[in-house]
């Protein structure tokens, strides 16, 4: 059985999440990157900071800690900075 190919703006619209409707961030991406190109640890850490703050008074930052878990969403998210993960390896038997 072939899968029906989804059409552009089907496709964006399953990447909204209507619960982070009136999220603090919105068009601020960068500020909530995990990594920058080029950017020192300092810079970084300050950028985090100031992200940190944003999501604090954010009125759907409950939404936003459960999206970030539902995706693996990297970034700060819901106040908290979320690390890429790795695949573990298996212990070699």
């Amino acid at each position: 059985m072939s899968r029906r190919k989804k059409e552009p703006l089907e496709l964006l619209a399953s990447l909204v999440d209507e619960r982070l409707e009136g999220a603090l961030c919105t068009g601020r991406a960068p500020l909530f990157d995990d990594f920058i190109d080029d950017e020192s640890m300092e810079s970084r850490s300050q950028r985090h900071r100031e992200a940190r703050l944003v999501c604090i008074v954010c009125p759907v930052r409950l939404a936003c800690d459960a999206a970030a878990r539902e995706h693996d969403s990297t970034g700060i998210w819901a106040a908290h900075l979320r690390a890429p993960t790795t695949p573990q390896r298996k212990a070699a038997s």
